[in-house]
């Protein structure tokens, strides 16, 4: 029986250009409303997916910055967080200062994004009203960021020379893109699974009730750990070899598909309680 739905963002529900795609978000939506949990589980920041659960209409948990945080929309509450401690943070906002290095550090839903400062060119593409620049950012840091990210491309290299990729308490990600490339500096080991797995205790889920959909190489251990999973066919081959199923290459409504196959061959349950 599935009674939850742990579903990526980037290239699985959301297309090339980072829009939802709509039959996919219907039918998301329909099943949240007969009471299947969905989770959005993602490695983009907390307030994007946020946002994203709320243009699909659903509240409940979402699993974000690739499994270091998890918060439950409905009931407000925080369930999962493995972050950055503070003193590495102010290491590395320290070293952002010295090179003229804009970062910004995210600590949770109901708090402000932090930067070190901010340039007129961010400003006008970044900066949202609950945002905050706090020039003395490196010494006056005293909470542990879910994660810290900054862009650039000589920067980069200058910032894995400084401190190498990882170490016992932070994890370099490094996302490469047409003229830039963007760091993502979250706790060494994050993953969706472990926040997943967080969640599933709360509610009083197996991990066999849940169906997981997902593309990229971060999905791989959800797809392994989820009683029934669906790969996009378009995605990681490492995401395909470890789904029960593929959707077809190239179809433009791959949750949908994998849904559409998922959902005969396993009964629906029970709306899932929190306990």
């Amino acid at each position: 029986m599935i009674r939850a739905i742990s579903c990526d963002l980037d290239g699985t529900l959301l297309d090339r250009g980072a829009h939802i795609r709509p039959a996919s978000a219907r039918a998301l939506l329909n099943l949240s409303m007969q009471g299947i949990m969905v989770i959005l589980a993602s490695g983009r920041s907390y307030r994007t997916v946020v946002s994203i659960q709320k243009k699909l209409g659903v509240r409940g948990p979402i699993v974000a910055h690739n499994g270091a945080y998890g918060y439950d929309t409905a009931l407000r509450q925080e369930w999962h967080r493995r972050a950055v401690p503070a003193q590495r943070a102010r290491e590395l906002v320290d070293w952002a200062d010295h090179n003229a290095v804009m970062m910004r550090c995210y600590l949770g839903v109901d708090q402000p994004v932090l930067f070190n400062h901010f340039d007129l060119a961010h400003q006008l593409c970044w900066l949202r009203p609950e945002d905050r620049v706090v020039p003395d950012l490196a010494r006056s840091l005293d909470a542990d960021p879910l994660e810290l990210y900054l862009t650039g491309l000589e920067t980069v290299d200058k910032l894995t020379d400084a401190f190498g990729f990882r170490d016992t308490d932070y994890e370099f990600t490094i996302l490469p893109h047409v003229g830039y490339r963007e760091v993502n500096i979250c706790a060494p080991g994050v993953d969706k699974v472990e926040a997943l797995e967080q969640l599933v205790k709360l509610w009083g889920i197996r991990p066999h009730e849940i169906l997981a959909i997902g593309d990229g190489l971060n999905d791989v251990e959800m797809l392994q750990w989820a009683g029934v999973s669906v790969a996009v066919g378009d995605g990681h081959a490492l995401a395909r070899q470890a789904a029960d199923f593929v959707t077809t290459s190239g179809h433009p409504e791959p949750v949908l598909e994998g849904l559409a196959w998922a959902f005969p061959h396993y009964t629906l349950s029970a709306p899932a309680k929190s306990v």
